[in-house]
């Protein structure tokens, strides 16, 4: 064979390859515009949540079938009310603190009833909570989760709850969360982006840790991207939330813990006026809880358990959403979530309006706690409106 013949052999074989893979990257590419158009007019119609970013493409609303929250959900999930400081003789918080505050704390809990009593606490939880030595300033439940699945936790046998405090109904929340610092994984991207709450910053990072949280470079929602050092010098913020563990879910409790502690004590010397709220990672599904021996709700707990320890009532808060996200059995409703973990979007508001009957009083600012009136005319104009529609 000449080499005339094999350089015609050669440039068949290359036009054969052109013919072969020209039709495959035609379908691959109509059927990216066509999921783009899909998105767009989807979006626009409402059917989807609007939210174009480079990290979050218009078509990533149908694949994740990202639908918008509903404005009035006709099942509204009730969340429990945390209750104020329950007098205990045994507490060993109340012997370490100082005794002047105790004296103005017992002055005003014998004008006001607690906001759960200690038979509320027993109908939710069939037990009081009780403080643990070394657990900071929240109260615990027992919560026996069985033998351990993995070598990289244990059962502590115990639950955290939210810090226990006076909170109020936030009825202003672009105004609430103003100049608030939101830090976390994926699950705090989700927050900022199906929030509503644009006046706020959410530096987030897929896949972040507490190993890698002062060094790499996040994501900022409402902001220039930057890594947390950098976002702590522009401050001061109103209050910085914190989100970590899911993704350190397989590694040592302990040494998380430790971790955790360490990045707290950073973010508190470059914002020493700053309240700090620990956000806790929430529960898994049961059927993701089932097959995972990482990712299940003794994992889980048993990073909610060490972070709360530094949670001290003063300026750390320790917040747990999760009684507005489980089924009776304690785990993640299985609705609310496609992987088990995360929520899909049109249920981020479960999250949010918890988050905004959890607020803390802010100066210059009115609530309903203190105008009782505003219920009854409220009850009112609401009896009036069903009366007109009769």
């Amino acid at each position: 064979m000449s080499d005339k013949d094999e350089i015609i052999i050669k440039k068949k074989k290359k036009k054969k390859n052109k013919i072969t893979v020209c039709p495959l990257f035609i379908m691959v590419c109509l059927t990216s515009v066509a999921m783009m158009i899909y998105g767009i007019v989807a979006a626009l119609v409402g059917k989807y949540e609007w939210k174009l970013t480079w990290d979050h493409p218009v078509f990533a609303a149908v694949l994740l079938d990202e639908r918008p929250a509903p404005e009035e959900p006709e099942d509204p999930v009730v969340v429990m009310a945390e209750a104020e400081p329950i007098p205990e003789e045994t507490s060993e918080v109340e012997e370490t603190s100082e005794p002047e505050p105790e004296e103005e704390s017992s002055e005003e809990e014998s004008t006001e009833e607690p906001l759960i009593s200690d038979e509320e606490y027993m109908e939710m939880y069939g037990e009081i909570p009780y403080y643990v030595e070394g657990g900071g300033a929240v109260k615990y439940i027992t919560w026996d989760t069985g033998e351990p699945r993995s070598r990289y936790y244990d059962n502590p046998g115990i639950r955290p709850l939210t810090s226990e405090y006076p909170y109020v109904h936030v009825t202003d929340p672009l105004s609430y969360y103003d100049k608030c610092l939101f830090v976390g994984d994926s699950r705090i991207g989700g927050l900022g982006t199906y929030s509503g709450w644009d006046t706020a910053f959410f530096a987030y990072k897929n896949g972040l840790s507490v190993y890698g949280l002062m060094e790499q470079n996040l994501n900022v929602i409402n902001g220039m991207n930057a890594t947390l050092p950098e976002l702590l010098q522009v401050g001061p913020y109103k209050r910085i939330y914190i989100m970590l563990g899911i993704n350190e879910i397989g590694s040592g409790t302990t040494e998380f813990g430790e971790k955790f502690g360490e990045c707290l004590a950073t973010i508190r010397q470059y914002q020493p006026d700053t309240p700090i709220i620990i956000l806790a990672n929430t529960y898994v599904t049961k059927s993701k809880d089932i097959s995972s021996t990482s990712t299940n709700n003794a994992n889980v707990n048993s990073k909610n358990v060490v972070m709360a320890k530094y949670a001290n009532g003063e300026d750390i808060f320790y917040f747990d959403v999760n009684p507005a996200l489980v089924d009776d059995e304690g785990y993640m409703r299985e609705e609310i979530s496609r992987d088990g973990v995360h929520l899909l979007a049109q249920y981020y508001y479960l999250w949010s309006d918890w988050m905004n009957e959890h607020g803390f009083r802010e100066e210059g600012v009115e609530y309903a706690e203190d105008h009782p009136e505003w219920a009854s005319e409220e009850q009112e104009s609401e009896e009036s409106e069903d009366s007109e529609t009769e």
